[in-house]
């Protein structure tokens, strides 16, 4: 496949890739987004896409799996917001972990505010589910440092998602 026949593939399949990105209900920049994805990987193997009966199917398949890969990752993210969320001191669980989702900061945001330390403690914590004493062994810190860590996460991510930084009188 010469680079012009690729431009000519594109041009029909990114469109479509977008439209079935769309009709399974992610937002349009996650269509896109992994629409030329699956259209890069095709040009990777545009050699192989040429014995293919359909190119286009291929590309399809593709984005579907892209499709389910970034719904477990949305999922998984959205599962442990919610986990950080009733954990919190108080632990009733108040703040809504789906402010994350609709319009409070995403996931990464949230995490990016943290300290590299902060981020491993709360990752291991949340997203993998370990214990504070496997959390000191894995990272080489003491336990009693794991448990404050993870106080400064819960207080950092309330903030965050309560919109009040640091220096302002809670309510």
């Amino acid at each position: 496949m010469t680079n012009d026949d690729y431009d000519d593939f594109f041009r029909v399949a990114y469109p479509r890739l977008v439209a079935m990105g769309l009709a399974m209900s992610v937002e349009r920049h996650v269509a896109q987004e992994l629409a030329q994805e699956a259209l890069l990987r095709a040009f990777r193997h545009r050699e192989q896409l040429l014995t293919y009966e359909s190119p286009l199917g291929w590309c399809r398949r593709v984005m579907s799996n892209l499709l389910i890969d970034e719904h477990r990752a949305s999922s998984a993210a959205r599962r442990v917001a919610e986990r950080m969320a009733t954990n919190l001191p108080g632990g009733d669980g108040s703040l809504d972990p789906a402010a994350v989702a609709a319009g409070g900061p995403s996931w990464n945001e949230l995490m990016m505010a943290l300290t590299v330390q902060q981020r491993a403690v709360a990752t291991l914590f949340y997203a993998e589910d370990q214990s504070v004493d496997s959390i000191a062994e894995a990272l080489d810190i003491a336990t009693g440092t794991v448990k404050s860590t993870l106080a400064k996460v819960r207080a950092n991510v309330r903030r965050a998602l309560s919109g009040t930084s640091e220096g302002t009188p809670r309510p």
